[in-house]
């Protein structure tokens, strides 16, 4: 049974891996196209995401707007081109680079303006993570990590960043507003990479680029490019990826907010 301050954690013959779901196309401008994933798409299962955007930006396109009670997370892909010009009323004004992660947490309102810089084509994933209750009326805040600082794990099966939390005994950046995972996968042909998930840990994976296959709980699903999926949060679990060509991915672990 499912309180307000607490989640079942799924009997071992419930489903933990949720739906396939296929992104929405969206296009706005001559600048910004984007494949949209939102909360109601994954029946509640995303939770603390609210949407997702996987875009390319090579013109500015939003003028400076209002955040407030959620944080706004621009997560930068290794292979834009050129240099991410962040704003906000932090004061901040940086120019994120090719593999960077700006975390504006915006709880009791900030405003912020992103764009590429003139020539540049960014590719990344906008992220709007939902804020406890608590932490709805704190003062906004921002983390920025750099890609030269994050972590890799690299065999020859695969080769992983760990932008935020932790994966095995490789610790990435800390500092969120609650403790969240994000890995920056890619798999070569045939290889295969394990992420084992503590008790109370959701999970949204998206398939970047090529096709994945995704193991969890004895169950399995097949991941193609702009599709995703969630792990719903239980007992520990270990999450098993493989690809048998090229692939790219990202995994988002969480534990959902009540």
């Amino acid at each position: 049974m499912q309180t307000a301050a607490t989640f079942e954690i799924p009997r071992d013959d419930a489903a933990r891996i949720g739906a396939i779901v296929t992104g929405l196309p969206r296009e706005i401008g001559n600048g910004f196209v984007a494949i949209h994933f939102s909360k109601k798409m994954f029946d509640g299962r995303m939770n603390p995401l609210l949407t997702i955007d996987h875009f390319v930006m090579t013109a500015p396109t939003f003028d400076p707007h209002l955040h407030k009670g959620i944080s706004a997370v621009t997560a930068i892909f290794e292979d834009s081109q050129g240099a991410f010009l962040n704003r906000d009323t932090l004061r901040n004004n940086v120019a994120l680079k090719p593999g960077d992660l700006y975390w504006l947490a915006a709880a009791s309102g900030a405003v912020h303006e992103e764009k590429p810089e003139e020539g540049g084509r960014t590719h990344a994933l906008q992220i709007f993570v939902d804020l406890p209750e608590r932490l709805k009326r704190e003062p906004a805040r921002a983390l920025h990590v750099e890609a030269l600082s994050m972590p890799v794990i690299e065999t020859p099966d695969f080769r992983i960043r760990v932008v935020l939390g932790r994966s095995g005994h490789v610790a990435g950046a800390q500092g969120t507003p609650e403790e969240m995972t994000m890995l920056d996968g890619f798999l070569h042909s045939g290889g295969q990479f394990s992420h084992l998930m503590p008790e109370g840990r959701g999970a949204w994976i998206y398939a970047v680029s090529g096709t994945i296959t995704l193991k969890a709980a004895s169950e399995s699903r097949d991941l193609t490019a702009g599709t995703a999926t969630t792990v719903a949060a239980g007992s520990e679990t270990e999450v098993h990826i493989e690809a048998n060509e090229e692939a790219h991915f990202v995994l988002l672990a969480a534990k959902p907010i009540p």
